[in-house]
């Protein structure tokens, strides 16, 4: 693999249930997508969350900040 592509980036997963690989083939081929697919939307959808979740822990951070309206801050309301 060229470093910075990761087009063919590989990755084995011991999903623990029989059942739950059964459940995601059979889901995948109703919807007519790969096993694939179905990982890769999941772990995009998994570091979304992540992300989000950062954003929060970021809101939370700040929420006990003093505020001041936003005319004082842009010199508005004289």
């Amino acid at each position: 693999m060229v470093r910075g592509q990761t087009a063919n980036a590989r990755l084995t997963v011991d999903l623990g249930s029989a059942a739950l690989y059964r459940s995601v083939k059979v889901l995948a081929a109703y919807q007519g997508k790969s096993l694939r697919d179905v990982v890769a939307e999941a772990l995009r959808d998994w570091v979304e969350k992540q992300e989000e979740l950062e954003d929060l822990a970021a809101m939370a951070e700040v929420e006990h900040e003093p505020r001041r309206p936003l005319r004082e801050i842009s010199g508005g309301g004289h």
